[in-house]
């Protein structure tokens, strides 16, 4: 009888054994418990239908959403930056968009002067010049501003000047001739002297567009933030109005407006040169007239302020402008300036 009892005692822990052994899981097709974001992973859960033991694995995080926003529009010198904004996180990232292409393409084809002729209304001597403008864009253009250098023969550089061209729409593909625009010769500024007596054939022309404006009103430049910025380091005004009447013994053949101007400097560099657009309104807040107008010849230290007063222009008594601005009195005269480029001390431009 003992026999039998330890031998059925040895079964039963047997079968305790057998039954305690490792279930084999079948687990369902997992659910979801927690979504996974663009910033942390989820959560699946699967439970097994045997013994309802629980696992969990994650999710991988889903992709971004990126919203895109050009930040800095690129310039003719500069590369822009676009901004890439994911709406659900706020991660962002940047990437620099090219410097824009020379789509527009200016070039002098011709040189004439044009002497003195006070009977024609011309007090001094002009060069006149003829331009090329191709538009090498798919939309037609309403005006292009830039920068013209002349050099001489060996490269050196007689003078820049501002030179915008309006008036006329340059078709998308196609090219126009400008022959009317040209400076007045002051003879006793040597650049000016050289550039009129040099022959077209030995003169160099580069063209800096820094603007293009299509027809549809949208430019490469955002005038307004452009302006905001430059005046936010310079700021001009103008402080007084001086008529000088015909003075030939002073070598001055029409009368002459001069201005006194204060230009101050809010940077933390020296200023080498300012340039910009002077505009003229009446006591009626109306537009008599816009000209380019640049300070040179002066360093303006930084946080100080340095007094220009033998800039101005030569009247021609046949425009109205000219006589409407040297018959005004100072104080019936609003002024406004533009700053649209700095040259700094060390070389270093905006």
């Amino acid at each position: 009888m003992k026999k039998i009892v330890m031998c059925g005692i040895f079964v039963f822990l047997m079968l305790s054994v057998m039954g305690c052994g490792e279930c084999k899981h079948e687990f369902d097709a997992g659910t979801v418990t927690k979504n996974p974001t663009c910033a942390e992973e989820g959560e699946r859960t699967y439970t097994c239908s045997l013994c309802q033991f629980v696992k969990t694995e994650s999710v991988e995080k889903v992709a971004h959403t990126y919203g895109e926003e050009v930040t800095k529009s690129p310039t003719f010198k500069e590369e822009g930056v676009k901004t890439y904004t994911c709406e659900a996180c706020g991660h962002s990232y940047t990437e620099a968009i090219p410097v824009l292409e020379d789509v527009v393409i200016v070039s002098v084809t011709g040189k004439t002067n044009l002497p003195q002729d006070i009977k024609a209304g011309r007090f001094s001597d002009r060069v006149q010049l003829v331009f090329s403008i191709e538009n090498e864009t798919d939309q037609a253009i309403k005006g292009v501003q830039g920068k013209l250098t002349v050099k001489d023969l060996f490269g050196e550089k007689i003078l820049t000047m501002n030179c915008d061209f309006t008036g006329e729409m340059i078709p998308a593909k196609g090219a126009i001739s400008v022959d009317d625009l040209g400076m007045d010769i002051n003879q006793f500024l040597e650049e000016h002297v050289k550039f009129y007596n040099t022959d077209f054939a030995d003169l160099q022309f580069e063209y800096e567009v820094t603007n293009i404006v299509y027809d549809n009103g949208s430019g490469t430049v955002d005038q307004s933030e452009a302006q905001a910025a430059q005046e936010s380091k310079v700021s001009v005004g103008v402080t007084d109005k001086q008529n000088l009447d015909v003075d030939y013994k002073a070598g001055r053949f029409s009368a002459r407006v001069e201005f006194t101007f204060e230009v101050s400097n809010f940077t933390e560099k020296d200023i080498k040169g300012v340039q910009g657009i002077l505009t003229i309104k009446d006591l009626f807040d109306v537009e008599i007239i816009s000209l380019g107008l640049d300070f040179t010849g002066q360093t303006i230290a930084a946080g100080s302020s340095v007094v220009f007063s033998d800039l101005g222009f030569d009247i021609n008594e046949f425009m109205e402008d000219h006589v409407k601005v040297y018959n005004t009195d100072f104080d019936d005269l609003k002024f406004a300036y533009e700053v649209t480029a700095i040259v700094y001390s060390d070389g270093t431009t905006e």
